[in-house]
């Protein structure tokens, strides 16, 4: 008597997280303010809402303007890292990277005393600028797509912090999507609201 089971190997497709990536948060509170005005508080609370509605990975690079950070954004903030462990949690792809804050001033200066305080996921790690922060989680992360937001960025891709960080990680992960989030703050917004232009969808 002759065993007649067809056994057939099942390949299960994981589904990597999403990455929000949220650049220089402490530019959208003094900085911004002087540039845009009231504005910058509806700016922001767009950011906000992305932050507390993403469900993935997330990155924060912060840097000297960072002690400008108001309390109750510093808890938005927070609760986006504590969503991403869940998220990676139960992807079962938690990493260094699926929750975590690093510091990286486009100035280039060092940690200001005080940058870890009452902050959790905190990298001891310091970055030339946002840009080699970057490279770093390049080098980490696990995703299927990733999307920048924060200060400052340009429509034209031709600078920005935000934009720098976005070429970075389409460079060195051209098989992932990288995508500038709308509701990133745009130095065009002085001039005015914004047309919604490619930008927004760029792959790598």
């Amino acid at each position: 008597m002759s065993n007649d089971f067809n056994i057939q190997s099942k390949i299960t497709h994981i589904e990597l997280p999403k990455t929000l990536v949220l650049v220089l948060p402490g530019g959208m509170f003094g900085s911004a303010e002087s540039q845009l005005g009231r504005k910058a508080r509806e700016y922001r609370n767009a950011v906000a809402e992305e932050i507390l509605s993403h469900e993935g990975h997330f990155a924060v690079i912060d840097g000297f303007l960072s002690d400008e950070i108001q309390r109750g954004f510093d808890d938005v903030i927070e609760k986006g890292l504590s969503n991403a462990i869940l998220a990676a949690e139960r992807a079962g792809c938690l990493n260094s990277v699926s929750a975590v804050r690093m510091y990286g001033c486009d100035t280039g200066e060092s940690a200001y005393d005080g940058w870890q305080e009452n902050r959790s996921c905190c990298l001891d790690k310091y970055f030339d600028g946002p840009d080699d922060a970057a490279e770093f989680l390049s080098e980490h992360l696990e995703t299927s797509e990733i999307t920048v937001t924060g200060a400052w960025a340009t429509l034209d891709d031709s600078s920005g912090c935000v934009n720098g960080v976005a070429q970075t990680l389409r460079s060195l992960m051209p098989n992932t999507q990288v995508r500038i989030s709308e509701t990133a703050i745009f130095e065009e917004y002085e001039d005015g609201e914004l047309d919604r232009q490619p930008v927004f969808n760029t792959f790598g």
